[in-house]
């Protein structure tokens, strides 16, 4: 994690404000969405903006759109006396929001990693219908 600030990069709200040469993670995404004609959800990878640094996967439509964007919530901070020190929340900022988004099929909802080990965020995305 400690180079996530180095290659860390903004994602645009739409697709229609990326800038390719500074976006290049959303770029790849968007263009691999549209010529399979997949729903995708890419990442994660390190995204910056004013507050910090996230560790960020993002959902494009079939035909390019973002559909939604997740900072992972739960950083993995692990101290194990006499062994491994890892903590996330050195370089990483937590993000606040349970994420999901609509297709045709169904509503998904959307986590990294550690985020997923916590059943109150899959009871949550539950509520909101997925």
């Amino acid at each position: 994690t400690d180079s996530f600030p180095e290659y860390a990069e903004t994602i645009p709200a739409t697709a229609e404000e990326l800038n390719e040469e500074e976006q290049p993670s959303t770029a790849m995404l968007i263009k691999a969405a549209k010529e399979s004609n997949v729903y995708l959800v890419g990442g994660s990878f390190p995204e910056k903006d004013d507050a910090g640094v996230y560790n960020t996967s993002i959902v494009v439509s079939p035909t390019g759109e973002l559909l939604a964007k997740h900072r992972k919530m739960h950083l993995f901070d692990i101290d194990v006396p006499g062994g491994i020190t890892f903590k996330e929340s050195d370089t990483l900022s937590a993000g606040n929001t349970v994420t999901t988004f609509d297709t045709p099929f169904c509503k998904i909802g959307l986590g990294i990693c550690y985020d997923l080990r916590f059943p109150q965020y899959a009871m949550l995305m539950r509520e909101q219908g997925c």
